[in-house]
């Protein structure tokens, strides 16, 4: 299955890339740890140090609760739990029953799935997750690459859709670039500018007043 996995993920990758580029690169370099933690030893616990802790500086313990308790912080412990329990069930499936890896398998197919749903994973990353679950259930060579196949073609679909999506044309988009050339047009051939600006101050100016009303 090794083999059959890495040959299928190359050309889902391939694919993706060509299909989808702009959504593979979508996610920051902080979730892409993701994908590297999955095939990486099990490390420290999945949290995050209270503010000053790793500079030995003395904090106010309200405001680092606080701080702990924002959701910015919350979605980050979130998302190293969701790491370290994927890296746990990586390397004890093989000591699991049947069942309780299925179980705990279609758990963490239903977090990435949600996670790549809320942009915290690329569709590669995605996709490379999916597939080291596929590989460690176990099963028949035939029965996992059908797994790895239907896989592929599930996240080739969703990249194809995405980017079809991404050349609609956006209707405030389309509003604003005309009402930005008239707006070019008419500051350009003003003799004098009103309020003192310069004739840039008051194209920004009125540029921006033109966004505000075409995304209101």
């Amino acid at each position: 299955m090794a083999n059959i996995t890495s040959r299928l993920t190359l050309a889902g990758l391939a694919i993706l890339i060509v299909t989808g580029a702009v959504w593979l690169g979508f996610a920051s370099t902080d979730r892409n740890t993701a994908a590297v933690s999955a095939a990486s030893p099990a490390g420290a616990p999945a949290t995050v140090p209270a503010p000053g802790e790793a500079s030995g500086a003395a904090v106010d313990p309200r405001a680092a609760q606080a701080l702990l308790n924002t959701p910015a912080v919350q979605t980050y412990q979130a998302r190293l739990q969701f790491m370290a329990d994927y890296r746990r069930f990586m390397q004890e499936a093989a000591a699991l029953s049947a069942e309780q890896r299925r179980r705990q398998a279609e758990a963490l197919a239903r977090q990435i799935d949600q996670r790549e749903a809320a942009a915290e994973l690329a569709l590669s990353e995605a996709l490379l997750l999916q597939l080291g679950l596929a590989q460690v259930q176990g099963g028949d060579e035939e029965t996992q690459k059908a797994h790895a196949e239907q896989l592929l073609a599930r996240y080739q679909m969703l990249s194809q859709a995405r980017e079809a999506r991404a050349k609609v044309p956006d209707a405030r988009f389309s509003q604003y670039k005309s009402e930005e050339k008239r707006i070019v047009d008419e500051v350009l051939a003003l003799d004098s500018i009103p309020d003192g600006l310069s004739r840039d101050q008051y194209l920004r100016q009125r540029l921006q007043e033109a966004r505000e009303q075409a995304y209101q």
